[in-house]
């Protein structure tokens, strides 16, 4: 018998065929979402890898296992910070950048 996760976006239920620790895969159901098959005290479960847009290119940016509100991200040549409110990331100009684009 196939074991099968459920998604956390749609509730859906996600067969692992062949998918291991770490890997990535996309919930046909949910729009945009992207999941990454994770394991803990023996049962497995997805978590959902977040995401930003570039306010400047409206590019989608996946947000590093790594990073969290406050940090720093580029994108087109300039410095976003990146933020969470309301259970989702955003991004916005870094302060610096909003200095110089004051000043000039």
């Amino acid at each position: 018998m196939v074991e099968k996760v459920l998604c956390p976006g749609c509730g859906e239920k996600i067969a692992l065929l062949g998918l291991k620790v770490g890997d990535r895969m996309d919930c046909s159901n949910c729009a945009n979402l992207t999941l990454r098959l994770k394991k803990k005290n023996g049962n497995y479960f997805f978590e959902e890898i977040p995401k930003v847009s570039c306010p400047t290119c409206e590019r989608i940016i996946e947000v590093p296992d790594d990073r969290g509100p406050g940090d720093i991200l580029t994108c087109c040549g300039e410095r976003f910070a990146l933020t969470y409110e309301f259970g989702a990331y955003a991004l916005k100009k870094a302060e610096s950048e909003q200095s110089r684009t004051k000043q000039a």
